[in-house]
């Protein structure tokens, strides 16, 4: 059974749609996210693309702790 600490996990900021995870998950998070997370070359951050419920969603069901920051806009 896995631990709090076992879980990765993945924040995404509702304001500016930065995504921040573990450099070790990224193929997983490509594959699990189908299309909704893509490299900003202009702010060198990972960011979503589309509706931010649905992508924590996704990587929940993925096995993720999704956090959502910030205020809902």
């Amino acid at each position: 059974m896995d631990t709090p600490n076992d879980v990765p996990h993945v924040t995404i900021k509702r304001k500016d749609r930065t995504v921040v995870f573990a450099p070790t998950e990224l193929d997983k998070i490509r594959t699990a996210a189908a299309g909704k997370v893509r490299w900003d070359r202009r702010t060198n951050r990972w960011t979503a693309v589309g509706e931010l419920e649905a992508l924590a969603e996704l990587l929940t069901n993925a096995g993720y702790k999704v956090n959502l920051v910030g205020p809902k806009e």
